[in-house]
């Protein structure tokens, strides 16, 4: 049977060896050698009984021009010599084609190899290939065996085998099957299955001379061409005549959005597209939309940068839609313009996605951004951009707008003054004074609402609790911490009681040294690892040397005037450390109080606030004790609470601490550790969130525990403080240049950050914002250091509570 490209077409007539008698092809002859002869040598040679051939029944096909096929023919080898399959002059099975009126049309036709030699009288069955000729008509194909290099059997005496052939001219046709509709994202490159039937009586060649492929034409919907010749999908094998085959066709979608008419078709490459056949494409109606949907999460985008910094930047994109956003495809870029929305940047620099993000998905992408040589606001607009079709921004995708402050130095905008936990100080005058309207609250409410939960309670004066130690010599009051009070770093200290004063032996169990009358001089002296004694009304005479400590103590209303320091009520020690006087003033708490509330709050402010404050001072106190692990509890500077002694009391501020005395803030039975500062800046911290209690987890500082009481406030009393001033801490601002930036970060760390790239300060207390760490980028080194430690103490700024622009 013949096969049309390895599938049965066309009628098949069979005929019998019978046939092939009638046609003068029943039995072999002998002739002698001869060469290879051409289609002009019509006479044989005279018969050799080596070269003789037998052709069996063979099939007659109704042929299409051009078409190849393969014919199985059976032959015999009647001669006397083996067909060798192999060189030397291996014998093949060929044929040649004659018209109607026995002109050659084709006589050198497609060699068949033998599969293997063929012995004499032995037969085997050949699948040859046969081409037609290629025009349509009635032919003779005449097969015949060939000894390369030799001749044909037939020139050498043998007899072919003649079949009488129609060839019908070649009809191109077929048919395809696509989805009515399709839609695509703008410049996406998709596929689209097709359906294709070759219902011509060609086969469509995949390979070789002008290859049937399927490609595509794309038309807008006016019926004008946006494409014509559309990406060639190829067949794969060659598709027979018959034959249905679906194709996977490639295309790639406008680059605007819009409806489409998308036509499918074969074409045979060089010659013509089907349609110029009279074929029908496949049409498929295209809509072409963006597809995109996408967003912008958590960026690493600093609110103020030095100018003509490049920044290292990354940016959180987010996929909500059903597109896949594909590297290569889509990148992140941005624009820039200036505050008053003047393009300074439009096509800022490309950022290579790291991987495909798949619909849903969030990924990180790192993208540098070239920040303006000239000082000012701006806004940074991240976008992202398919490349040669549009910013996603036009399509529909929100674009993230991000300020950027770009300045020489680094300008602060902040609130507030002190560490913000606990009472503020401007707070509570302004709660007192019932400032922004708000009715007037007493001292005992005022710290109820800055210590939450808490109780005013009676103190217990006994044993350890009667009273506080307070250092009143170096190194209190030296440094960043002095209250305005002088530093007391002596060896000879003058002394004289305002009322009668005891002078004891501490380390001899308090024994009495001497007396002293009101107003009686008296001088101290540290020298030669001993305490000496004078007393000086006359004649110097000295009282006392030994190993001390000595204690003056005065009456319940009097005090010891130190001329070196101030005056103090309670009994007031001194010791010799290294040849240094040692002092310590022992003092009751409310004693106490009345020295720290003018030290820490201004004159002329509310009684009730003064009340405040000396609750505050008394459980600040209180909760100091050191035991004996120390002589003293606390200074008597900023480090602790400013204590001036009789020197800082006034009537108004007396009046308030005896109008809390024996009184005190408890939670839960407890006396509070009463923090406080100036101002809290309109929110307060918790003592967790402040620098001293920060923890550093997985490479951030973070909030540490804080106590119940101690909690984040809003205080917007504080900023609306007008009686008897306005709080000048309620706003403020402050400049640094790089250079000094560089030397803080030094001075604290010892680390050298190079040029000053950008300050972030983003890492806040997540109730109220104060800042947590100052994240610090240089061209050297990149650190995140406490903000509390770096900002107050290296930077010598009022607070925490900042911001890189105005609140």
């Amino acid at each position: 049977m013949a096969v049309f490209d390895g599938h049965p077409r066309g009628l098949v007539l069979m005929t019998c060896l019978a046939a092939f008698a009638a046609l003068g092809l029943a039995g072999p002859t002998s002739v002698a050698p001869v060469g290879v002869l051409g289609a002009s040598q019509a006479s044989p040679l005279p018969a050799q009984a080596a070269y003789a051939v037998s052709f069996g029944s063979v099939p007659s096909l109704t042929y299409v021009a051009g078409n190849t096929y393969t014919v199985d023919l059976p032959v015999t080898n009647t001669g006397t010599a083996t067909w060798n399959a192999l060189s030397p002059n291996p014998i093949m099975l060929s044929y040649h084609w004659h018209n109607a009126e026995g002109s050659t049309v084709v006589w050198d036709g497609l060699r068949t190899p033998l599969a293997s030699d063929v012995s004499p009288g032995a037969s085997t069955t050949i699948a040859a290939r046969v081409t037609a000729p290629a025009a349509g008509t009635r032919y003779t194909l005449t097969f015949d065996m060939v000894r390369e290099g030799v001749g044909w059997f037939e020139l050498l005496g043998g007899t072919p085998g003649r079949v009488p052939t129609n060839v019908e001219n070649a009809f191109w046709s077929g048919r395809y099957e696509a989805p009515l509709v399709s839609a695509a994202g703008l410049g996406e490159t998709k596929t689209i299955p097709v359906t294709v039937t070759n219902t011509g009586t060609v086969t469509w060649n995949a390979t070789g001379p002008n290859p049937v492929n399927v490609g595509y034409h794309l038309f807008d919907s006016a019926g004008g061409t946006v494409v014509w010749d559309g990406t060639r999908t190829p067949l794969g094998p060659d598709l027979g005549a018959g034959q249905t085959r679906v194709i996977i066709v490639t295309y790639t979608a406008p680059a605007a959005a819009g409806q489409y008419s998308l036509s499918i078709e074969a074409v045979r490459e060089g010659i013509t597209w089907f349609s110029g056949y009279g074929v029908p494409a496949a049409s498929s109606r295209l809509s072409a939309t963006s597809g995109y949907s996408a967003g912008y999460g958590a960026t690493t985008t600093p609110r103020q940068a030095a100018i003509g910094t490049i920044l290292d930047l990354s940016v959180d994109v987010v996929n909500y839609g059903p597109r896949t956003l594909a590297r290569g495809v889509v990148s992140l870029s941005y624009h820039l313009y200036t505050a008053a929305g003047s393009t300074v940047a439009w096509d800022g620099a490309r950022a290579l996605l790291p991987r495909d993000i798949a619909p849903g998905q969030t990924l990180t992408v790192p993208i540098r951004v070239q920040l303006p040589s000239t000082s000012g606001d701006y806004r940074l607009s991240w976008d992202l951009v398919q490349e040669g079709v549009a910013w996603l921004s036009q399509l529909g995708v929100p674009m993230k707008v991000e300020s950027v402050n770009v300045v020489p130095g680094v300008t602060f905008f902040g609130k507030g003054n002190g560490h913000g936990v606990g009472m503020s100080q401007h707070g509570a005058q302004a709660l007192a004074t019932g400032a922004g309207g708000n009715p007037p609250i007493t001292g005992e409410q005022i710290i109820q609402h800055y210590y939450r939960g808490t109780q005013i309670s009676a103190i217990d004066t006994t044993g350890e609790n009667a009273g506080i130690r307070v250092l009143l010599s170096t190194p209190s009051s030296t440094g960043i911490h002095s209250c305005g009070a002088p530093a007391m770093n002596v060896a000879l200290a003058d002394v004289q009681g305002w009322g009668a004063a005891r002078i004891l032996d501490e380390g001899a169990g308090n024994a009495l040294i001497a007396t002293a009358a009101p107003r009686e001089p008296f001088q101290v002296h540290a020298t030669a690892g001993v305490v000496r004694v004078w007393r000086n009304s006359g004649t110097p005479v000295k009282v006392y040397e030994g190993p001390g400590p000595v204690v003056f103590a005065t009456d319940a209303t009097g005090s010891l005037e130190i001329t070196q320091k101030g005056s103090y009520r309670g009994n007031t020690r001194f010791a010799n450390s290294n040849g240094v006087l040692r002092v310590i003033n022992y003092v009751s708490y409310d004693h106490y109080a009345m020295g720290v509330v003018r030290k820490e709050m201004f004159g002329g402010w509310h009684h009730e606030a003064y009340k405040a404050q000396a609750y505050a001072a008394k459980a600040y106190g209180f909760t100091s004790y050191r035991g004996t692990a120390s002589d003293h509890d606390v200074r008597d500077d900023q480090q602790d609470q400013c204590y001036g002694g009789v020197g800082a009391e006034e009537s108004a501020t007396n009046a308030a601490v005896e109008a809390t005395r024996g009184r005190i803030p408890t939670y839960n039975g407890q006396v509070i550790r009463a923090y406080f500062s100036s101002s809290s800046g309109g929110y307060t911290v918790a003592d967790g969130c402040w620098g001293p209690r920060l923890v550093f987890v997985g490479g951030r500082w973070s909030c540490g525990p804080s106590q119940p009481y101690l909690q984040a406030t809003p205080d917007p009393a504080d900023l609306l403080l007008t009686v008897p001033t306005p709080n000048k801490h309620a706003s403020w601002q402050v400049t640094f240049t790089g250079a000094q930036i560089r030397g803080a970060v030094l001075s604290m760390r010892g680390i050298d950050i190079g040029t000053l790239v950008s300050v972030d300060l983003d890492n806040q207390a997540p109730a109220g914002g104060h800042v947590l760490s100052v994240l610090i980028r240089g061209t050297n080194a990149v650190v995140d250091l406490e903000a509390d430690a770096f900002l107050r103490t290296h930077l010598g700024m009022k607070s925490t509570y900042v911001r890189l622009r105005q609140f």
